[in-house]
């Protein structure tokens, strides 16, 4: 991370396998590690003083997906990215919980684009499945007020690699996606390999694995309460161009992400709760 002071004060948790670190800015999980391997990733130039997004971990979208339906909305990924979640009381396995709602950003840049009002609450658990310390990522949106919305909303997690060059994503073989970078609709053929920028919607929800080049299994996601994959990448090209992405950096990391946005967006009704969660259980430990 920078090598600047943070002004932001961390959450630690530590078990006797994994390692977590998380910020009240954004409710927004930097790092899991297991058995001292990176499985999360977070950029080394990430900005933490809460100035800005941070580059890396798991940043929450919501109520829209990079610049919403028509991609003309501003800030990227919605307005609770960069708000500062207030600690609430957990449940279970749950390490940390926050809760937000549309009043603690009413006054905050593209506030005027809120679908309605809401209250969220969003939890990190670390669950145990067949012996496997699991994480499990919970965002649970309530429409506050008297009519129906849609709205988008995303778990955007930056998954640790050796080299991005040398993974495949599993799961989604046969899929259709739009490909955001030619702007073509595509069916997945195979494994899902990357040879360049990659920024792809898959109208598929998992389960998703990401495995190594010799097709060694390294983490399973389950996804739940969203029916779209994105898989991003900015390669080279793209890296230099983010302050907060060291030049070589964008090899070692890939985006596997629980979305709802377009046509797949959340309906939320008044009154109703829904939840977008996503579950990582570690098959292999990918990366120091």
């Amino acid at each position: 991370m920078s090598e600047t002071a943070p002004t932001l004060v961390p959450h630690v948790h530590e078990s006797d396998r994994s390692r977590l670190v998380a910020y009240d800015h954004g409710a927004h999980l930097v790092e899991w590690t297991v058995d001292g391997r990176r499985v999360v990733w977070v950029s080394d130039e990430a900005v933490l003083d809460g100035s800005a997004p941070i580059r890396g971990g798991v940043p929450i979208c919501f109520p829209w997906f990079a610049g919403g339906p028509q991609d003309d909305l501003t800030p990227s990924h919605g307005v609770v990215r960069t708000a500062t979640w207030r600690p609430t009381e957990t449940d279970g396995a749950e390490v940390w919980a926050w809760e937000l709602d549309s009043s603690d950003v009413i006054e905050a840049p593209g506030a005027e684009h809120l679908p309605g009002p809401f209250r969220a609450r969003y939890a990190v658990a670390l669950e145990q499945e067949d012996g496997t310390e699991t994480l499990v990522l919970r965002l649970r949106l309530t429409n506050t007020g008297p009519d129906d919305y849609r709205a988008e909303a995303a778990l955007h997690t930056y998954l640790a690699v050796d080299d991005v060059r040398q993974v495949r994503v599993l799961g989604l073989e046969g899929a259709g996606y739009l490909d955001k970078v030619t702007g073509e609709h595509e069916v997945q053929d195979g494994p899902v390999t990357m040879e360049g920028e990659t920024d792809r919607v898959y109208e598929r929800s998992g389960p998703v694995t990401l495995a190594d080049a010799d097709g060694r299994a390294l983490l399973e996601l389950r996804p739940g309460g969203a029916a779209q994959t994105v898989v991003w990448n900015p390669w080279a090209d793209q890296a230099v161009r983010l302050a907060d992405l060291g030049d070589e950096e964008w090899t070692r990391f890939v985006c596997v992400e629980t979305v709802a946005r377009g046509e797949r967006a959340l309906t939320l009704r008044a009154g109703d709760t829904t939840e977008v969660s996503c579950r990582m259980v570690p098959l292999l430990s990918p990366t120091a």
